[in-house]
């Protein structure tokens, strides 16, 4: 499994995991924390799908920046 984490303020974290699953496949699931809230530690799903490899590397290019 691979994991990372994206602090977009002081108090909003995004954590994105990607793991491998039966058949050549992998899920992606990004969640949302608010540590303003009343539990701080809650996690919310925003995204979960299950990519097969050729399009989880389709996601990866798309997200990767070109320099120009």
């Amino acid at each position: 499994m691979k994991s990372t984490t994206i602090q977009l303020s002081d108090d909003y974290i995004l954590h994105v995991t990607v793991h491998p699953v039966t058949g050549g496949a992998h899920h992606v699931k990004i969640e949302s924390q608010w540590l303003g809230a009343k539990d701080p530690q809650a996690r919310q799903t925003r995204y979960a799908v299950t990519l097969l490899e050729h399009e989880l590397l389709e996601l990866a290019t798309t997200l990767t920046l070109e320099k120009t």
